[in-house]
């Protein structure tokens, strides 16, 4: 399991560390990834409005894809879209 709250549409080399490294995990081990889009948390913390944390959060996904996860064994998720 690792995560994002996001805050901006791109994402710096300092962000995807993590991914890089769960990826490693993922592919040297078999192990199955959940990946989280925290849209909501940063919503109520930081203000603006739930639609632009979505759009960030649809650019981070974008971003966090690219680094070569399994699609068969990743399970990315927006907060907003989980809890319908």
């Amino acid at each position: 399991y690792t995560g994002r709250g996001p805050s901006s549409e791109s994402l710096h080399l300092g962000h995807l560390i993590p991914f890089i490294m769960t990826k490693w995990l993922q592919q040297a081990f078999g192990a199955p990834v959940v990946i989280q889009l925290t849209d909501d948390e940063k919503f109520l913390w930081k203000g603006g409005t739930l639609e632009e944390y979505g759009k960030y959060a649809e650019a981070n996904a974008r971003d966090i894809l690219a680094v070569g996860f399994d699609v068969e064994r990743t399970f990315l998720f927006k907060d907003t879209e989980a809890i319908h």
